[in-house]
């Protein structure tokens, strides 16, 4: 089948697999077929939750639409778009899963309580690390693909606790814009975060702030006020996320996939899969499939 747009994809029933609906809000899981790379102008009607559960589309990324000399934000596992929000996504080509929530206003407004979405609070949320959001959204994918008669009611829950979260890092992310001075330039934060995303060795923080023309120690300072985490975190977090998919898609060893990954061997991939996700990598895997 050859590659459709995003926009036709995007306009299709039959992307959505299995959905269940909770008071303000829906909840389902989809299926996109292999799609294009393009770049599209959006306006979503009501406010959207996503969490990849599958390979990121490689150089996706999103900005605020109106300004060409915008930078594009990375687009990572996790994301917001909020409503009435005139954005430019730039999709990669490829087939994804995702699982989506897409809220009523009256139902995620406490969350986007005196948030402004400026280029730098929307870019946080293109590519959000909330742990608690992604555990939150896989329990929804689980609940929503097998649906039991009590599945409602855990929904409900677990769409509470998680807007509660999402006010928080919305909370976090528009202060962190407000004292974007002394940070990265735009520039130097889309080269740093391009070689945490190349394939390969994770890249030394030397190298990283050679190429942005920085001392290392200026360089970590000035990563950390402009993404609110250490360049190391960054790198590690990004790791994760291609074994997520690798856990996912392949059928791998996981010491194979360790490897690959280029850590030393299973144990040490799997004691630092579990830190950032807090289960094993062969749990992840049993829970994906």
């Amino acid at each position: 089948m050859d590659a459709i747009s995003i926009r036709q994809a995007r306009q299709s029933a039959d992307v959505v697999r299995r959905s269940l609906r909770i008071d303000g809000a829906v909840i389902e899981l989809c299926a996109f077929p292999e799609v294009r790379e393009e770049t599209i102008r959006i306006v979503e009607p009501q406010s959207v939750l996503m969490l990849g559960l599958s390979r990121l589309l490689t150089g996706s990324e999103g900005r605020m639409a109106g300004d060409p000399r915008r930078p594009f934000a990375r687009m990572g596992a996790l994301a917001l778009r909020p409503a009435r929000v005139p954005m430019e996504i730039h999709v990669g080509q490829g087939a994804f899963d995702t699982l989506r929530i897409r809220f009523e206003d009256r139902r995620i407004a406490p969350a986007l309580s005196d948030v402004s979405f400026d280029d730098a609070t929307l870019s946080a949320c293109f590519d959000m690390h909330v742990p608690s959001i992604e555990e939150a959204m896989l329990r929804l994918a689980a609940e929503v693909e097998h649906v039991a008669p009590d599945s409602p009611a855990v929904a409900e829950a677990l769409v509470t606790l998680l807007l509660l979260d999402l006010g928080r890092f919305l909370q976090e992310a528009s202060e962190r814009a407000g004292r974007r001075r002394g940070g990265l330039s735009a520039r130097a934060l889309r080269l740093a975060l391009e070689m945490i995303d190349a394939p390969g060795a994770a890249p030394s923080l030397d190298a990283m702030a050679e190429r942005c023309g920085l001392s290392r120690d200026h360089f970590i300072r000035c990563f950390h006020h402009s993404t609110g985490v250490s360049p190391g975190a960054a790198i590690r977090r990004r790791r994760i996320e291609r074994a997520k998919a690798m856990l996912t898609e392949d059928h791998g060893s996981i010491e194979d996939i360790a490897r690959a990954l280029g850590y030393a061997g299973a144990p040490s991939f799997s004691a630092s899969f579990r830190r950032e996700t807090g289960r094993p990598p062969g749990a992840w895997r049993a829970l994906m499939r």
